[in-house]
């Protein structure tokens, strides 16, 4: 499994290059037995069409981008430009994203995707914020 440290694949790339990037970067690795049956059941999709789309069989339609979406806790609307239901101009007009609101968004937005990583970085915010208490510091 890589790190996730790859670039984003260019917004014309295949779907399939973008999806495989962005559940390595999401914490998935796709060389692990089984790994299909659990984004299937991780996000809620059949797991023929987890198969078929990380085999570049098919594109998703709307609906699995939102699912995707959800599971991958990104926006919606540039996966639907990449999936080709969208012209790519669209974002261009779309807000800026907002600031990350809970720790798995933090977390994600800084690349920390592996679950044992995320657990190292949570250890010590929690024992640098414990020791400031204890020295009275911010």
């Amino acid at each position: 499994m890589t790190n996730g440290s790859q670039p984003e694949p260019a917004l014309d790339a295949r779907f399939v290059e973008w999806l495989r990037w962005a559940l390595t970067r999401h914490g998935y690795d796709l060389d692990e037995r089984g790994i299909q049956r659990r984004i299937a059941d991780d996000s809620g999709l059949p797991p023929a069409t987890v198969s078929r789309l990380l085999r570049d069989y098919s594109q998703p339609d709307v609906a699995t981008c939102h699912v995707l979406g959800l599971l991958l806790n990104i926006r919606v609307l540039p996966i639907l430009v990449r999936a080709g239901h969208l012209p790519p101009e669209v974002l261009d007009a779309e807000p800026p994203p907002t600031e990350p609101t809970t720790e798995d968004q933090a977390l994600t937005v800084l690349g920390v995707t592996d679950p044992d990583d995320r657990a190292a970085v949570r250890a010590m915010i929690t024992a640098l914020t414990a020791k400031n208490r204890r020295e009275g510091t911010n």
